[in-house]
């Protein structure tokens, strides 16, 4: 394959291990901060985040996004207003290597922590894209000073991006097709695939000091029975749907976000508010998206997944519905954050709901396998990521 043995250059295979290492602490840091500033704003310092919602008191519930947001908001003004932060996507595309000198270490990690502040205080956006930042700022610094050319430099930074997703999800075949099909331009990605897998897989087995190597999601096996497989026909037009929607709502939501930089921690805040008096009705909406996904599955979580089928149903459906327009409304303000986790939150709980309405028809679908499927299809669809929604 012309290019690669670039890639096997003494050089490029350290920087690229690492890069692996350093994705794996940041992923690790990423997810004790996010612990942290849970526990600050919630005021309960054990469980999930729907757990700690069920223990706060409702006014603490509904301040802890807006608060959130307002802090968020003013230290997004102070750096976006002094020069603001080069993000790894844009260092990757620019053949100039301008941005990878801009990029610099402090900004990104800057930046990262206060995205995994929003999300910490409830704040409806994913959390991915700290690692990402922060790990893709890490190679750029490591191909500047071992001195590694312009196109291999571009492919250690992508690499590094997939591997703090990676970290974060403990997904490393994922972490990789993000990197070559999202992240990566054409012209580098068939090479790219040879260096985002081992690098991935670095940041995932360092991330398992923390983490043990559990399972993002536990899922019981389950079989395919004819009731799911008609299941799945079914959750094909939805999912295709629900992902166009959400792409095009957060699209537009984007492209009329705040601008003025004084007006951000207003906007940030009165979206965490917003977000704060859903979550009342709805707890679900909150954060980045994984604890939703795990209703969905099926997992327990006090006040949530347990109940009647129709209170079930009811509460898959405001999650179906709301997250997308929260994490609209939260980007609409100017907050910095993913849309993977939401996009998984959405997808997981329409199949998870089709199951249910499957069930009360007579028919016996599985809640897990449809909720997978789902969160999988509408994650491809917002992306336009096919390969990245499978794998991942």
């Amino acid at each position: 394959m012309p290019g690669v043995h670039a890639l096997t250059r003494p050089r490029f295979l350290l920087a690229a291990a690492l890069a692996g290492v350093a994705a794996g602490l940041i992923g690790i840091t990423m997810a004790l901060l996010l612990e942290v500033f849970e526990s600050l704003f919630y005021g309960v310092t054990h469980g999930g985040l729907l757990e700690r919602l069920a223990i706060a008191p409702p006014w603490r519930r509904v301040l802890a996004p807006a608060m959130g947001g307002l802090i968020a908001g003013g230290m997004w003004w102070w750096l976006r207003a002094t020069g603001g932060v080069a993000d790894v996507e844009t260092a990757v595309a620019d053949r100039s290597g301008r941005s990878v000198t801009r990029m610099g270490l402090v900004r990104p990690f800057i930046d990262a922590v206060i995205q995994v502040l929003t999300v910490g205080s409830g704040n409806s956006v994913g959390r991915e894209g700290a690692p990402r930042l922060a790990a893709g700022a890490v190679a750029a610094r490591l191909a500047t000073r071992l001195g590694i050319g312009r196109p291999e430099g571009a492919i250690l930074i992508a690499s590094a991006a997939g591997a703090g997703l990676a970290a974060m999800y403990n997904a490393p075949l994922g972490g990789a097709a993000y990197a070559v099909e999202l992240v990566m331009i054409t012209g580098m990605r068939r090479r790219g695939a040879v260096a985002a897998v081992p690098v991935c897989v670095i940041a995932t087995l360092v991330s398992w000091v923390h983490s043990q190597g559990r399972p993002t999601f536990k899922v019981a096996s389950q079989g395919l029975s004819s009731g799911t497989a008609l299941g799945l026909v079914l959750l094909v037009p939805v999912a295709a749907a629900l992902g166009v929607g959400a792409r095009r709502l957060w699209s537009w939501m984007l492209s009329h976000r705040v601008r003025i930089v004084q007006w951000l921690p207003v906007a940030i805040g009165a979206a965490g508010l917003v977000t704060g008096l859903v979550s009342l009705q709805v707890p679900a909406v909150v954060g980045n998206g994984r604890d939703a996904m795990e209703v969905a599955l099926g997992a327990h979580v006090p006040g949530a997944s347990s109940g009647a089928p129709g209170t079930v149903l009811v509460m898959l459906l405001g999650i179906v519905a709301l997250k997308p327009a929260l994490t609209g409304l939260t980007l609409a303000a100017g907050a910095t954050g993913g849309r993977l986790a939401p996009s998984l939150a959405t997808g997981s709980s329409a199949g998870a709901a089709l199951a249910i309405a499957l069930h009360a028809c007579g028919v016996e679908a599985s809640v897990a396998v449809l909720a997978i499927a789902g969160a999988g299809a509408v994650l491809a669809t917002t992306q336009k990521a096919p390969v990245f929604g499978i794998v991942f």
